[in-house]
């Protein structure tokens, strides 16, 4: 299975939705296992529109 995690800024001047297709173009990046190169997951980072003090990280289900 794999594991989809996202990095949203808190208080922006947009809301961010948990997806690869919100507003500010996240950023996906593949995790690897450690001992295989086989992928087990996928971070994606989004972008504040204004200067961002707090993130939360949020796990799709």
């Amino acid at each position: 299975m794999h594991k989809v995690v996202h990095i949203r800024p808190l208080d922006d001047a947009v809301g961010h939705e948990e997806s690869a297709d919100c507003l500010c173009g996240p950023v996906g990046e593949n995790v690897y296992a450690r001992a295989t190169t086989q992928v087990f997951g996928m971070i994606y980072r989004h972008h504040a529109l204004r200067p961002c003090h707090s993130w939360e990280a949020s796990a799709e289900m």
